[in-house]
């Protein structure tokens, strides 16, 4: 009676921790990616003809990136992402803040870009398709089967012996 009283308690206990580590698989997983505002900004602001590139980069840091063709735009990037056991994650918010300079380095525009404004890329296979026949799993398989020449036939040696 102690002994089926004992096999309970286990079978109990397995359920549970099997149970347990089925729905930690279905916790979901968020993290944030680029910039993060400090505690009680709620935004990155900057005033028009006033702020300079060296008051920005005081107020909020180093920009996330800075334009490849000018200069005198930095961004401000953020993302969260979320993602479920092994599935692709998803971006639930994006924030772009875009600082635009003048030539004297005042700030001349302020643009901010959230998932919205983004627009979706569709990826190309990148593959080029080639001339030529295709072999199949076979084909390359046993393709050089009968290919390679016979030592000592037609007075040729074996491969790396001397030449007659």
């Amino acid at each position: 009676m102690a002994f089926n009283k004992l096999s309970r308690f286990f079978r109990l206990v397995s359920l549970l921790v099997i149970t347990g580590a089925v729905l930690q698989g279905c916790v979901s997983v968020r993290t944030n990616h680029g910039y993060v505002l400090e505690r009680g900004t709620e935004a990155l602001t900057a005033i028009i003809d006033v702020d300079t590139k060296e008051s920005v980069l005081a107020r909020y840091g180093e920009p996330s990136m800075i334009s490849t063709f000018s200069t005198n735009s930095w961004y401000y990037l953020s993302s969260n992402d979320q993602t479920r056991a092994f599935l692709k994650p998803k971006t639930k918010a994006r924030k772009v803040i875009a600082f635009h300079f003048n030539d004297e380095g005042k700030v001349k525009e302020v643009e901010d870009f959230d998932l919205d404004d983004g627009d979706r890329v569709r990826l190309v296979s990148r593959t080029t398709r080639t001339r030529g026949k295709e072999l199949g799993f076979w084909e390359q398989l046993l393709g050089s089967v009968g290919q390679l020449p016979i030592p000592g036939a037609n007075g040729q040696g074996a491969p790396g012996q001397p030449q007659p």
